[in-house]
């Protein structure tokens, strides 16, 4: 009895350094040199809302972008944590009305890239992340379309390093729940956007 109690404490002692290591390798710029080749090409996405149907569930009533506290969406350090995830996975597009600006919209995403771009485990774990890869493609209306070439070159290079990491994650995860949301946002990347060099996708693939 004495040796199986021994025994788990060396487990857990262990997998507690391992998942220590893990965390300082992610947050480290080794991990984010590697999440961060890509191969350069435009995107081209091909909407279809009735794809998002069976994961996407949004509130029907419509909102202007122009209702939100843009100054500060970011900056905002008194908020719950189901309302921060809630705030970064950007499902809140979802009820946006098209007619609102879109370059306010993307000047919100724009925002979040620069304070965002490297991996954090507040707004990078594979729920929160896959939910704002599938609704940034989803608006391309109002996320992409009509913006600067500078614009799309960012956002589409961010896009593709979630996803990077994405697919090295997602494997870790033990939640089922995880695992689909995350298989949804790359399979919707795969399928929806038409990219010009087809190594794009093998190297998100495998």
């Amino acid at each position: 009895m004495i040796l199986k109690s021994s025994f788990n404490q060396i487990n857990e002692f262990f997998s507690l350094i391992t998942n220590q290591l893990r965390k300082f390798y992610l947050n480290s710029s080794i991990y984010n040199n590697k999440i961060s080749k890509i191969n350069d090409g435009d995107l081209h996405y091909s909407p279809s809302s009735n794809i998002l149907d069976c994961i996407v569930k949004y509130d029907k009533k419509k909102k202007n972008i122009e209702d939100y506290f843009i100054n500060s969406i970011w900056t905002n350090t008194k908020i719950k944590k189901n309302d921060y995830k809630k705030l970064h996975n950007f499902f809140w597009l979802f009820s946006i009305d098209l007619k609102s600006s879109k370059k306010i919209t993307q000047s919100i995403i724009l925002n979040w890239i620069d304070l965002n771009q490297n991996y954090n485990q507040n707004n990078w774990e594979i729920d929160t992340l896959s939910k704002r890869v599938i609704s940034w493609i989803s608006n391309s209306k109002l996320t992409y379309e009509e913006s600067s070439k500078e614009y799309k070159d960012k956002f589409s290079k961010i896009i593709k390093k979630q996803i990077n990491h994405l697919i090295n994650e997602i494997n870790r995860s033990e939640s089922f729940d995880d695992k689909m949301i995350g298989c949804s946002a790359i399979i919707l990347l795969a399928c929806l956007f038409r990219i010009k060099k087809i190594t794009l996708i093998m190297d998100l693939l495998y």
